[in-house]
């Protein structure tokens, strides 16, 4: 309908967001940050945590820490606060992600924790908050939107490496990384290529004074949130006024004789 009255668009196509961790990062704090931005949600936001690209000196510190804390999530009803992870929004969610996570498995990951629909009794689709490690780019699991709570580690050697394994997903809305170096920060800023860049925080909370949206595969180009929000449903109108009471011909005619 849109197409044939030439109307604009605005499209959300998917993520594949990633938390980049350097070997200078907090761990308590990439800790709290990637429990929250992975499992937080169950992983059904858009921009829910999926990938954690992790370079090679801090990986074990890392997996040790959330492997830990993951296993002592509670599951359970969303709304109340004691509970850490909710349920899925259907069977056909929890069907979808349990299939990703046998992929997955066939393919040569290795689940750390979870990998399993969960039992916590009455009703809901509860799947167990999940860590994979030993994935790699390319591969299912490092490449389809889940949207549910599985988190894949991937494993680098640098800064740059860690920004070409987040650029190669087809999709590019939410990236974040976490690192103590001013200059790796700003390095990090210039070359991820997604449409919202964290610093040392995870890859969820984007706030509405911000325009919101992704590149590539996410999105159309268009922007929701903050002012760039307007250009999708407005159109732009310039107005010349000429005050001088003669012919001008536009630029042409301010030159000198």
């Amino acid at each position: 309908a849109a197409a044939r009255m030439n109307k604009k668009v605005s499209l959300e196509m998917g993520g594949k967001n990633a938390i980049i961790v350097l070997d200078d990062a907090n761990i308590e704090l990439v800790t709290d940050a990637t429990l929250w931005a992975a499992f937080g949600t169950t992983g059904q936001r858009c921009t829910a945590a999926s990938r954690l690209i992790v370079q090679k000196g801090i990986a074990g510190k890392v997996k040790e820490a959330l492997v830990e804390r993951t296993k002592k999530l509670k599951l359970g009803d969303g709304l109340d606060p004691n509970v850490d992870v909710g349920p899925v929004i259907n069977k056909v969610a929890l069907e979808r992600i349990h299939n990703f996570v046998q992929i997955g498995q066939k393919e040569g990951a290795r689940a750390l924790v979870g990998a399993s629909v969960a039992d916590v009794g009455g009703k809901g689709f509860f799947y167990a908050p999940t860590l994979f490690d030993g994935v790699k780019p390319g591969s299912t699991l490092e490449a389809e939107e889940i949207f549910g709570p599985v988190l894949s580690i991937i494993e680098v050697e640098s800064l740059e490496e860690a920004i070409e394994v987040n650029n190669c997903s087809k999709y590019g809305l939410s990236t974040s990384i976490f690192t103590q170096d001013v200059n790796r920060a700003f390095t990090a800023m210039r070359d991820i290529f997604t449409g919202l860049v964290y610093i040392n925080h995870g890859t969820t909370g984007a706030e509405i004074q911000f325009p919101f949206g992704g590149v590539r595969g996410t999105g159309n180009g268009h922007r929701e949130a903050g002012q760039a929000a307007l250009e999708v449903f407005t159109e732009w109108k310039s107005i010349y006024v000429d005050y001088s009471g003669k012919l001008q011909r536009a630029q042409i005619d301010n030159r000198e004789e």
